[in-house]
């Protein structure tokens, strides 16, 4: 049915389909958490000059924290991906409804127009083989 009011008909009628951009899916980088765990800073700043018990226990759950966040911001990414594909789609089939409904417009308003030129030619004969 869509194919045919949205491709067939409207070609027929003279109206050309609005141009939409093609949906393809989302370019995006992949965050590497390996690469994320060996940019973080080696080296503790303590404020009081001790040294610090457990260094590679704290480095250990600085690399955890980054894990965690990385993570929250792919998710993020990708949930902001998807509500805009999702936008992509809607815009789309309503363009494919404003089309159909363009066309069906077309179709009344050449309807009407051949009633309306008919009727009065109906009209104006009738009026003037009266005898």
């Amino acid at each position: 049915m869509r194919n045919l009011v949205c491709k067939k008909l409207a070609t027929y009628l003279c109206m050309k389909p609005s141009t939409s951009p093609s949906l393809e899916p989302p370019l995006y980088t992949k965050i590497q958490d390996a690469a994320a765990g060996d940019q973080c800073n080696n080296h503790l700043i303590d404020h009081d000059d001790s040294t610090p018990s457990n260094p590679t226990a704290e480095n250990d759950s600085v690399k955890e924290l980054l894990k965690k966040i990385i993570d929250v911001l792919v998710t993020r990414v990708n949930n902001e991906e998807e509500q805009s594909h999702e936008g992509d789609k809607e815009d789309d089939i309503k363009k494919d409804w404003m089309l159909a409904a363009a066309v069906l417009d077309r179709i009344c308003a050449i309807g009407f127009t051949i009633i309306f030129i008919g009727g009065t030619l109906v009209t104006a004969i009738l009026f003037i083989a009266r005898p």
